[in-house]
């Protein structure tokens, strides 16, 4: 992911044209091969259903529970991962499996060869969503940080006051505009709020 160094003299549009690019390029890298997980593991559910295994409402069932679980691991953990939270992620694909498979067996009566392999898949479906979906959610907030902050932003006002107040920052500002690039992007505003926080802790 790109990073504003705002002692640094800017990137010219150019150079975060070319970070754009890759950025996109890895967007469909990633879409991709959720397309080709997503496609495995609808063709195994359908192997479950037509095959007999498994009954349509069970098939719904596993669906529904391993896409909220990896939703909810994908969107609302840390973009830093410590070992406490790969634990605890590790901990609920166990649990959803396991879950996915006692809700089967017991409450729904499917046969408990058919709701072991739900289970796994089940398990398979929120690893897969989860990894897929946080590396998407990166890329996704790093093209939003690339995008030029226009006119009638009212952040533009926060990013005057910056400049005021920090003489590099006006700086910074300055030697953008001479870069032919006059319009500074929601990601050196970012950066301007880190540079407010330490300089106002110090």
């Amino acid at each position: 992911m790109y990073s504003f160094d705002l002692t640094l003299d800017p990137p010219t549009r150019k150079e975060l044209d070319s970070v754009m690019s890759e950025l996109k390029q890895h967007r469909r890298r990633l879409m991709l091969r959720s397309c080709i997980s997503d496609g495995i593991h609808i063709v195994l559910l359908l192997l479950l259903y037509f095959g007999n295994f498994l009954s349509g409402p069970a098939i719904m069932v596993l669906i529904s529970l391993s896409l909220v679980i990896a939703i909810i691991l994908a969107t609302s953990t840390r973009e830093l991962l410590f070992f406490s939270d790969l634990i605890a992620i590790a901990i609920t694909i166990i649990s959803t499996a396991a879950a996915t498979t006692l809700l089967l067996a017991i409450s729904m009566n499917q046969p408990w060869g058919a709701s072991i392999v739900a289970g796994l898949l089940a398990g398979t479906i929120v690893t897969s969503g989860t990894i897929l979906g946080r590396a998407l959610k990166k890329i996704m907030f790093a093209i939003e940080q690339l995008k030029l902050i226009p006119d009638d932003d009212p952040v533009i006002d926060e990013v005057n006051i910056f400049c005021q107040r920090y003489p590099d920052l006006r700086h910074y500002r300055e030697q953008a505009s001479r870069n032919l690039r006059p319009h500074l992007t929601y990601g050196e505003l970012f950066a301007m709020r880190d540079w407010h926080q330490q300089h106002r802790e110090q």
